[in-house]
């Protein structure tokens, strides 16, 4: 099915997002097709085409919706954050993944990312998100005072972790207990933060 060459209405676009995500609440990006979801959201399929074109399309557009919760630190230079608010961040970005609708949608970027490394043309948005928050950490611990040799690798554990808690919940579905280590995990990051800079002091 040909996609109609008419422009289409991002607000309309961004409507039949919000409606394919909940949709997608208890189903995979495996068993999506644009007939199944015109089927479960009562439309027409030539709707979805319209607006979608394909269904690479559409997986990469759901994916993009979905990782664009990290917009705020892409757009966030390392230099205006301090670590109340490199804190503050963090938790929202949490609690966040602690909703059970936001859970599934963690879910399905994760499905997405396994997806992604075998596929033929690969998105490349997961690795692209991975190196953001790494590199973003790493610059922001720089800011500090760390020198880059270790602040690589304490990024790389920080983000590590951070990605590894979310799947804890994703696939354990214990909140409290996710939110612990989260929180656990924060305090041996700053605390390694307060080491690195007294190990570079005495130097």
């Amino acid at each position: 099915m040909a996609r109609p060459t008419r422009p289409t209405r991002p607000e309309r676009k961004a409507e039949l997002l919000g409606a394919i995500l909940d949709y997608l609440m208890d189903k995979t990006l495996a068993e999506l097709t644009f007939r199944s979801l015109a089927e479960g959201l009562g439309m027409s399929a030539y709707v979805l085409v319209y607006h979608f074109g394909s269904r690479d399309q559409l997986i990469n557009d759901i994916v993009v919706s979905i990782e664009s919760r990290l917009d705020r630190m892409r757009n966030t230079d390392v230099h205006d954050i301090d670590r109340a608010a490199w804190r503050e961040f963090l938790l929202d970005s949490w609690q966040w993944t602690m909703a059970q609708r936001n859970r599934h949608l963690t879910r399905l970027e994760f499905e997405a990312t396994a997806q992604d490394i075998v596929a033929a043309e690969p998105r490349g948005t997961s690795q692209e998100h991975f190196r953001m928050l790494h590199h973003k950490t790493r610059d922001w611990l720089m800011v500090q005072g760390i020198p880059e040799a270790y602040a690589d690798t304490d990024a790389r554990l920080f983000t590590s972790t951070f990605y590894g808690l979310q799947f804890d919940f994703v696939v354990m579905n214990e909140p409290e207990a996710a939110t612990k280590a989260f929180e656990l995990m924060l305090t041996v990051f700053f605390n390694n933060l307060e080491t690195r800079l007294a190990a570079v002091q005495d130097a």
